[in-house]
């Protein structure tokens, strides 16, 4: 819904549903996944500070090396969508690094 041009204009208001039910899946038992969708839902909302604090659990939560792989590459769809619509915080591209580099140290420490 954010990455259509034009974005839809309902997409900002199912931000609180879709955090409220990842919500509930981390207080069960979550894995990465649980973690990288509350990652992504915040950058979508362009929420810095609860990115971060997503950010960090997600990269605590990498069980295989191509997890945060997958991350950053609908990261940099977002990325790259708010750079033709001149809406790119900096910050994003933090976040893409920080999953990337996770990624390399990942694939450095199996050999893969």
């Amino acid at each position: 819904m954010a990455l259509r041009h034009p974005p839809d204009p309902h997409c900002m208001e199912i931000v609180p549903v879709v955090r409220y039910a990842v919500s509930r899946r981390l207080a069960g038992r979550p894995d990465y996944w649980d973690y990288a969708t509350l990652l992504e839902l915040e950058v979508l909302a362009d929420e810095e500070e609860r990115t971060s604090s997503a950010l960090s659990n997600a990269l605590a939560a990498v069980v295989e090396a191509w997890d945060p792989e997958t991350a950053a590459n609908n990261i940099n769809l977002i990325i790259q969508v708010r750079q033709r619509r001149n809406e790119l915080q900096p910050w994003v591209k933090e976040v893409e690094s920080a999953l990337l580099e996770r990624v390399h140290v990942s694939v450095s420490r199996t050999g893969t």
